[in-house]
């Protein structure tokens, strides 16, 4: 397709037709050419319309909102940059040609009834896509609302109105979400740089426009909302390059497991499209939202204010009761009260009156005046114990809600504040109040956790920009990787029609990456495996070696605290008749014989995304893993900084931090595991799946005890 810079004619196009402009006043067609001449529909001012020319295209002819209507494209004689489809389907391919040889360099194709009508429908979108790619343009669409611009008064859509201009370039799947968030921003008085609606996405799609909104210096934050993008690799390489750059909030939809792909690993059954996008997200730095709340709170916050230093808040409050909702909200958020010192007590002693609160929540009592709280802002934004403040308002007899937004304002205005400051001013929903501090950087949510939840996306942010790069460790325990041994491995077991590698090959791939495995041998009967396992030292663990059994804990093919000999003989016994009993059929071909190690039980597992390709997993293993689900996952290739953020997300961390007496864990050699088996998958890409299962973390390190390998 044509260069980035060809969305141009979206955002800043020079004239604009309309194919499809229709005299009925329901139609969008109708909509579509009052917005750009008036900029909203009803409206009659040519002033605050689109400033450049614009075309009417309709067979009919005649005259339209006091324009002519020309019967094609090629009869309006001058160029046309961006031109408008709003026409049966069928039409439109063959439209698209007329439309890039009178000069347009971007069409919007509003009609539905393309791939979302199956597969006739489907068709009819490649035959878009191609038409597009023959003529040199890009297309946005179909089935989608269209594309605003407010600071270029361009509203090249059928919302009813545009939003105020500002700095948050929105763009979105769909179309009831985009005028959704335009009247929430008419209402609150922030503004949008772009609002793009993405619809059925035949050639343009989000990671085109987060590309171009990189480089906008209008947008300041890029929030978006997705149910699939059509390349989710190159999806994300587009905004793990911008997230630095500028801040992005996603909201996904179709977040459930529901259409999840059922795979037989740990690692597959755990993962699925909301895994992988959830991974891409975090690791790319894209504040992912809950609910569509968030989204537009965290969007606001971070088009204006600057990330945050560290997670220590302070609350401004006229009201004991909002100021403690806010201080929950804020530990729910895994933020902190800031512990205020001894000087910034006194400073806020010598300005509140002697029945203030003393503490954080700073109560700056019921009646307090304009001054009261410009003072003690002023006090908490320069303490340096202090990342960042919340301001909270409820409305008495004796408060001044304007005035106090005011000196909030100048506050927040000072040339030496430097902390992210968001405001509530309590159930004062979409007034001028809100609106003044709005309109002034300062975003104004409704309600104290609202104001919470933006403080938080302040601080993720501050938090995800401030990481610093993970050195490379030496690891003297575990040996040097080998991925040409691997491969051998790999080659026998498909030599040997092998798919779900026996455990002694499955081993040797692993440990080929670097991975430290525990003392084990094979046997082909009882005898022999008492052999082995005086030669490794008792206790020792029997296992099951088949091809035909996938987690041999679920069949009893796993026998622990194997003490002597006779011993070693009962549990061949017992587990060749519990493996008939439970997987009848199921061949068994030896036993391998394994020193037994305990410990807290990791485990670290690769699976392959249908969209993302090679998925990493880390979290708590064993038997839990499935119980507990804790862990975390990141797209492959992995870095060291990925490798130690993915530890650092597992919940039952206090298990790694040595409690009850357990080991503590290196978090720097469970990364670099971590990162060899990142490089293992990348090299070899013939590994469809596998599990280690469980890494055990002991007094001398990790251990790996089980393994699984599939070939692709």
């Amino acid at each position: 397709m044509p260069a980035l810079a060809s969305l141009d004619a979206f955002f800043a196009p020079r004239s604009v037709a309309v194919v499809g402009a229709s005299a009925r006043e329901t139609s969008v067609g109708y909509a579509l050419l009052e917005n750009l001449l008036f900029g909203r529909m009803g409206g009659r001012d040519r002033a605050e319309g689109f400033p450049g020319p614009v075309y009417a295209v309709n067979p009919r002819g005649g005259e339209l909102l006091g324009h002519p209507v020309h019967r094609a494209l090629a009869e309006i004689g001058a160029p046309v940059d961006l031109a408008l489809v709003a026409t049966p389907p069928a039409t439109i391919p063959g439209l698209i040609r007329e439309a890039a040889d009178a000069g347009a360099r971007g069409v919007i194709v509003i009609t539905a009834g393309f791939g979302e009508l199956g597969d006739e429908g489907q068709a009819l979108q490649r035959k878009l896509t191609e038409a597009a790619e023959a003529a040199g343009v890009r297309l946005i669409g179909p089935n989608c609302l269209g594309v605003l611009r407010p600071g270029a008064a361009l509203n090249a859509s059928f919302a009813a109105a545009p939003p105020p201009p500002g700095r948050i370039g929105l763009l979105s799947q769909s179309g009831a979400l985009v005028t959704g968030l335009i009247s929430y921003a008419q209402r609150e008085a922030f503004g949008l740089s772009a609002a793009v609606s993405l619809g059925a996405k035949a050639d343009v799609d989000d990671q085109d426009v987060i590309a171009w909104l990189a480089d906008d210096p209008q947008t300041h934050a890029i929030a978006v909302y997705i149910e699939a993008v059509r390349d989710p690799r190159a999806f994300f390489d587009v905004v793990r390059r911008v997230s630095p750059l500028k801040p992005i909030v996603a909201i996904k939809g179709g977040a459930t497991e529901a259409g999840a792909k059922a795979a037989s690993s740990h690692t597959g059954s755990l993962a699925g499209s909301a895994r992988a996008y959830e991974a891409a997200f975090t690791q790319a730095g894209v504040l992912q939202a809950p609910t569509t709340q968030d989204f537009a709170v965290w969007a606001r916050a971070l088009a204006h204010q600057p990330p945050a230093k560290g997670r220590r808040i302070a609350v401004v409050t006229n009201a004991g009761g909002p100021g403690v909702l806010a201080a929950d909200a804020l530990v729910r958020a895994g933020l902190e009260l800031a512990t205020l010192s001894a000087d910034t007590l006194a400073a806020l002693d010598a300005v509140l009156p002697a029945v203030w609160s003393r503490g954080n929540p700073v109560d700056v009592i019921g009646d307090a005046t304009p001054e009261r709280y410009r003072e003690a802002i002023n006090v908490i934004g320069r303490a340096p114990e202090v990342d960042g403040v919340i301001v909270i308002m409820t409305v008495q007899a004796m408060t001044d809600p304007m005035a106090t937004a005011q000196a909030i304002a100048e506050a927040h205005a000072d040339p030496s504040w430097s902390k992210p400051l968001t405001a509530s001013f309590v159930g004062l929903i979409g007034t001028e109040v809100g609106r003044y501090l709005d309109e002034r950087g300062v975003p104004e949510l409704n309600m104290p956790e609202m104001a919470v939840s933006a403080m938080q996306a302040l601080v993720r942010r501050g938090q995800w920009l401030s990481r610093q790069p993970a050195p490379e460790v030496a690891l003297p325990r575990h040996p040097a990787p080998d991925h040409e041994a691997a491969r051998r491995a790999l080659a026998e077991a498909r030599a040997a029609g092998q798919r779900n590698l026996d455990l002694e090959r499955a081993r040797r791939v692993l440990a080929a990456a670097g991975v430290r495995y525990n003392g084990a041998g094979q046997a082909a009967d009882a005898a022999e495996a008492a052999r082995v396992a005086a030669d490794i030292g008792f206790p020792v663990v029997i296992k099951a070696n088949s091809p035909d059994i996938v987690h041999k804990s679920d069949v009893g093919a796993v026998v622990l605290n194997v003490a002597d000999a006779a011993q070693v003989a009962q549990a061949c016994a017992l587990i060749r008749r519990r493996v008939g009993e439970r997987q009848p059929g199921a061949r068994i071909t030896g036993f391998t014989v394994e020193e037994q190690v305990s410990g807290t039980e990791i485990i670290v597992g690769m699976s392959r995304d249908p969209d993302f390709g090679p998925l990493l997993m880390v979290g708590l293993g064993g038997v839990f893993v499935e119980v507990f689900g804790d862990v975390a996952f990141r797209l492959l290739p992995l870095g060291r900084r990925d490798a130690l953020d993915m530890i650092g997300e597992i919940k039952a961390q206090a298990l790694f931090e040595g409690a009850r007496k357990l080991p503590k864990l290196d978090r720097a050699e469970l990364a670099e595991v971590l990162v060899r088996i990142s490089a293992l998958v990348e090299a070899l890409p013939e590994i469809g799946e596998l599990d280690l299962n469980p890494l055990v973390l002991t007094a001398e390190g990790l251990v790996a005890i089980d393994a699984r390998v599939v070939l692709a």
